[in-house]
Formats: C-alpha cells, structure tokens, sequence
C-alpha cells in the first residue's frame, strides 16, 4: 500500500518544454481524490516549481514542495503565503571556495538567491553569464550579474542552499571529482542535466528531503512510491519503499542503478509517471 507519492518535475511529469503534462495533472488529482499524499522533491527553486502549474494552482495548492534538491521545504499554501519549513544553506567558507573554484575554472556561476519574510519568498537565480539557450533555464527570475564572482567573494551575498555551474558535458565527472576534492565532507555535488553541476550542503539530497517529509506526514518510508529521471533523484528512489527511474534518463544515470533495487519505468513519451502511480498506488 502507498501512502505518499514523492516525484521530480523535469523529465518526469513536466516535457522538454517545461509543461506539465497532461496525464501527470490528472494523475495528481487522482491521488488528491484517493487521499494520497503527494510531494514535489525538486532542483528548481520554489517559484520555478511552481510555474508550470500556473494555470492549474489547485493540483498543488495543498502539497509541500522541496526546491534546491531538498534544502528548502515549504508547507501547502496558506492565507499567509507557504510557510519554510525547512532550509540549509551552504556555509559561508565553503561558499567561497565553491566561487572561487568557478571562476578560476571559468564556469558559468549560478547563485540560488532564497529569502522570506512574513510567508513571502523571494528567490531568482543570478548567474555570471549568459544562460540563453541552456536545458530548462531562462525566463523570469533569471538575472545576469557579471559581477557575480566578487559579489559572492566579498560577502555581498549570503550564502545560498545551492550554488550550479556549468560545465562542459565531457568535463563533468572531473568537475565533480574536483569539488568533492575541494569541499570534502561539507558538500553534496549532484547534477540533474549534462552540463551544470549542483551543490548543497553536506548531506542534503532529495533522500533526506523525502525522509523529512515522510515523517513529517506520519508515512513508513516502505509505504513511499518516489519518481524520477535524474542523477540528483538517485538518494529519494534509494529512501523509498519503491523508487521508479523514467526510462528517459540519461545512459549515465540507468547504468548506475543495476542491483540497487530502484525500477526503470516507461518514458515520459510513454506517460511512465502516470503508469508507475496507478500500478503501484491507484490500483488497489
């Protein structure tokens, strides 16, 4: 039995397009209807997690969302705005090491702005250079800051709950190596698509975000169902009870689950998200 359905956006119920799809809109309002939990576990910010329900509010007007693969968690909605419920950010040394890293590599630094007050978020993403034609970037709440690096460096900007680069694709295992190398036990790097690179603080992931949430909710994690297409996903199928990887994920990301016990699904083409919550939690 599943009582909590924990899934990703990009690549699992949104297109390339960044749209929500319209099986997973109504798959959600099916869980909604059955009384099933469900939780949105992201590496988008809270503001971009929630513009590609814009035109439907009410699917995720009750939810918690966690932004910034899981150091961020708000509550559903309320007259106040989304109460934080929870937020890690990184600490101030690592931060600088992590700029400082960026811009001696000449990286593209993108710097995850959170801030509230009173229930209000306010949360862009500036970056150092141009985003214009990157996977899944772009729009509003982009901002271009060429003075990015020493803004960060000379404390203009506290520290964030993540920072992202972009790399080059063939490049990027070395990157993450070198940041592992750099941040030690402080930092967890992940990446969500080929050519950026995200860091948290030591031991966030989606997984902690997930078993937050479930004890939050009162839910075994035995009793989750978690979905999703990305290397950053990997910790929430690895908490869950059932964790299902879309068969659209990156070769990378398939070969690194063989023997973990996580299930490759359909595709987003083949409405694999919508297939893995009736079977596994709209069936009974």
């Amino acid at each position: 039995m599943i009582d909590l359905v924990a899934f990703d956006l990009d690549g699992t119920v949104l297109d390339p397009q960044s749209r929500l799809t319209n099986t997973a809109a109504e798959t959600i309002a099916d869980l909604a209807q059955r009384g099933i939990n469900a939780v949105s576990i992201s590496g988008r910010s809270i503001r971009r997690t929630l513009e590609p329900f814009a035109e439907r509010p009410q699917l995720v007007s009750g939810l918690h969302l966690a932004g910034y693969n899981g150091a961020v968690i708000v509550g559903p909605d309320a007259s106040s705005g989304r109460p934080v419920m929870h937020e890690e950010r990184l600490d101030a040394d690592t931060f600088v090491k992590l700029t400082r890293y960026a811009q001696d590599a000449d990286l593209n630094l993108i710097y995850a702005r959170f801030d509230h007050s009173g229930g209000q978020l306010v949360e862009e993403y500036r970056h150092a250079r141009s985003v214009d034609g990157l996977e899944a970037f772009g729009g509003p709440g982009f901002v271009l800051d060429p003075d990015l690096y020493s803004r960060c460096l000379n404390g203009c900007y506290n520290p964030p709950p993540l920072v992202g680069m972009v790399v080059d694709p063939g490049e990027r295992s070395d990157h993450i190596a070198a940041l592992k190398a750099l941040g030690g036990d402080q930092i967890t790097v992940s990446w969500a698509v080929p050519d950026r690179v995200q860091v948290t603080r030591r031991g966030v992931d989606k997984g902690k975000a997930l078993r937050l949430l479930a004890r939050q909710m009162g839910v075994p994690l035995e009793r989750v169902l978690a979905i999703g297409d990305g290397d950053n996903d990997l910790p929430m199928l690895r908490a869950a009870g059932i964790g299902v990887l879309m068969g659209n994920a990156r070769t990378p990301v398939q070969e690194s689950v063989p023997g973990e016990g996580i299930r490759v699904g359909p595709t987003l083409a083949q409405d694999g998200f919508a297939a893995m919550v009736r079977e596994y939690a709209l069936s009974g």
